[in-house]
Order: structure tokens, then C-alpha cells, then sequence
């Protein structure tokens, strides 16, 4: 293969992996509102369907992985920041390519940690909750006791 047709493919991996990545924005997106809207019901699904994403993610960064290093042992270079003075088409565009990648996973990110910002704070709430009806329970439990126990404090002893 020649250069060009590596720094073709890297761009077709890379486009491919923005897409799926645009799709994880939006289903991070999706997060945020059903946590906003105490919907968690539907958060498994919303989860699923982005990991599935994840993984196809992963696999456009094992090929990407080897391509650019097919590319950089067909040019002998140390790392891909190097092909600008090789003015080989197709370079701009996957250069572009990678900043947009880059600028995604950033809103991904910032959106990640307001989601779980907000869970962590329900989490927190829900605690209080629990201990609270348990608190009630216990103080319940004192002041009624189970009235039906069988137990009995008396035994008889004349047999």
C-alpha cells in the first residue's frame, strides 16, 4: 500500500469513529435528561446502547493502531505528527478529522461528569431516605412492639 491510501484509510477509520462518537454524545445527552427527570428506568437501555458504541469505538482504534503503524514503518516515522512535510493529500483532512474527534470526546467528558454529578446527588438523597424509614422503623418498633410474637416471658414452672 502506498502512503496515500494509509492516510485514506486512517481518515475513513476516524470519520467512522466520530459518527459513533456523535452518537455517544447523544446518548450521553439522553443520560442527562433522564436523570434529570428521575426516569431510571430507562437509564439500563440508554447504557446499553452507548456501550455498544464504546466497542465498535475500540475496534476503529485497533485499526487505526495498525495502520499508523504501517504508515509510519512505509515512512520511518517516529509518530504521525511528522507527515506535514511530506505534503501527502489527504493529510489536512485527516487532521481535521482527529481535532473534531478530540473536541467530541471533550463535550463526551463534560457531560460524563454532570451526569454523574446529578447521580451521585440522587444516590445521596435516596440515602438519606433509607435512613430515615429505618430510623422510623426502629423507633416504631419501641414504642409498638409486635403484638402478636408468641414469645413469653412467663414460664411455667409446676409441672
Amino acid at each position: 500500500m502506498k502512503a496515500e491510501e494509509y492516510i485514506q484509510r486512517l481518515t475513513d477509520i476516524s470519520s467512522q469513529k466520530l459518527a459513533l462518537l456523535d452518537e455517544i454524545l447523544l446518548f450521553t445527552k439522553s443520560q442527562n435528561e433522564v436523570i434529570k427527570e428521575k426516569r431510571f428506568d430507562e437509564m439500563n437501555q440508554l447504557l446499553e446502547e452507548r456501550q455498544k458504541r464504546m466497542d465498535a469505538v475500540d475496534k476503529l482504534d485497533e485499526q487505526f493502531v495498525v495502520y499508523s503503524e504501517r504508515l509510519k514503518e512505509a515512512l520511518s516515522l517516529k509518530s504521525l505528527e511528522e507527515l506535514s512535510p511530506y505534503n501527502l493529500s489527504g493529510t489536512a483532512e485527516l487532521k481535521k478529522v482527529v481535532e473534531n474527534i478530540s473536541q467530541c470526546l471533550i463535550k463526551i467528558k463534560e457531560m460524563d461528569d454532570e451526569n454523574i454529578a446529578l447521580v451521585e446527588a440522587e444516590l445521596n438523597t435516596v440515602r438519606g431516605q433509607i435512613k430515615a424509614a429505618n430510623e422510623y422503623k426502629r423507633i416504631s418498633g419501641a414504642y409498638y412492639p409486635d403484638q402478636n410474637s408468641g414469645r413469653s416471658v412467663f414460664f411455667d414452672k409446676k409441672k
